[in-house]
């Protein structure tokens, strides 16, 4: 009978250290499924910004050829826009500029086959695991 106690007993501690290694892995997968869920989150609501900030270079750009024909046709290159509206003709990029995240550049390039201007608006964030970059492409004409 006293064999019989002793090899329960050790049976019962085996299946003690396997019941928790289990739940290690389980609570570990939880762990690891979060952290991705959470990623994907964060980069989905950068993406939604950066479109939304890409619109709206495209929008301005529009406001811009609506105010003065004349003007809008000049600019040629790249051209950073900040998040007040403030134009600045870039040398090269644009510095980080909105919201201390997001780089938000337009190029303008006269396609005189066409009669019409080609606007790029780009919004560029790193968000550590890489450099990305939401852009629109639009044209746009002498309308009025």
């Amino acid at each position: 009978m006293y064999i019989q106690t002793q090899l329960n007993k050790g049976q019962s501690l085996v299946e003690v250290v396997v019941a928790v290694g289990v739940v290690m892995l389980l609570v570990t997968g939880l762990i690891v499924g979060s952290t991705a869920s959470i990623k994907g989150s964060e980069f989905s609501v950068a993406k939604s910004r950066a479109l939304k900030y890409s619109q709206e270079g495209i929008e301005i750009s529009r406001s811009l050829r609506d105010q003065s024909w004349a003007t809008f046709a000049s600019r040629s290159g790249l051209w950073c826009l900040a998040k007040d509206g403030t134009w600045t003709q870039a040398s090269g990029s644009c510095p980080i500029n909105i919201d201390a995240t997001f780089t938000r550049g337009v190029t303008f390039t006269w396609d005189g086959l066409n009669n019409r201007m080609s606007v790029t608006a780009s919004v560029t964030w790193n968000d550590g695991n890489g450099i990305h970059t939401s852009q629109l492409v639009t044209y746009f004409t002498q309308w009025k």
